[in-house]
């Protein structure tokens, strides 16, 4: 999938000097600062700042993602709010072009109109199981070995919290149908509820979508 934006990934750098680091035996006097987390191709960073805010980058393949907002610490838990709590992507429906000779196509885009590829699709017909499916970058059309009717279709970027409505569609042929991605705070994770562990010199973070270890960089001396 190709990016829609670029990352904010100012930490990232911070990465070869903490690599391979251990953490002392007891937590620093102070847990602000910036810490690192890297794994094949995976590189995150967090940054925490004495006024009580957070900034988060991470890139691992196409994936790229960021997050702001405020934390505080229990003990050595660490709980985190996105503020502004992020709006998810939507994807709605724009308009139906005609395409004279073509069969019935789907169409993704973005609001300067560029095709979207990697966007998954689940395509419902008129009878049997759905289909799953993704945006190519361009219009999709129905396989040539089915004869089903598409009558509903889908869309989800999981880890981009982007989950369409059930969307009906009227396949007539020579018609394409183009929905349209609404970025909003796309690449913005929510870290609502998010929680951290200290540990020595490092901060275990805990999301759903798993666990990550961020080992200290550099203490925040100077308060900035």
């Amino acid at each position: 999938m190709r990016r829609i934006f670029a990352p904010l990934i100012a930490l990232l750098p911070l990465v070869a000097q903490a690599q391979e680091a251990p953490p002392p035996a007891a937590a620093p006097a102070s847990i602000t600062g910036d810490y690192v987390h890297s794994q094949r191709e995976l590189i995150a960073g967090l940054r925490l700042k004495p006024d009580g805010s957070f900034e988060y980058a991470l890139t691992v393949g196409s994936l790229d993602e960021r997050a702001s907002g405020r934390w505080e610490a229990d003990g050595n838990r660490l709980r985190f709010t996105s503020d502004p709590k992020p709006i998810a992507p939507t994807v709605t429906p724009s308009r139906i072009d005609a395409n004279p000779g073509n069969p019935f196509a789907i169409r993704v885009v973005s609001p300067s109109g560029r095709d979207l590829p990697g966007v998954d699709m689940l395509v419902e017909f008129d009878s049997g199981d759905p289909l799953d499916s993704y945006t190519p970058g361009g219009p999709w059309t129905v396989p040539d070995e089915e004869r089903r009717t598409p009558r509903f279709v889908t869309f989800t970027m999981r880890s981009y919290r982007l989950q369409s409505a059930r969307l009906p569609l009227d396949p007539k042929p020579g018609t394409t149908a183009v929905f349209l991605l609404t970025p909003n705070d796309f690449g913005v994770a929510d870290f609502t509820g998010v929680e951290g562990m200290v540990e020595g010199d490092a901060i275990t973070l805990r999301r759903n979508e798993g666990s990550m270890r961020f080992r200290r960089v550099q203490p925040d001396s100077d308060g900035d």
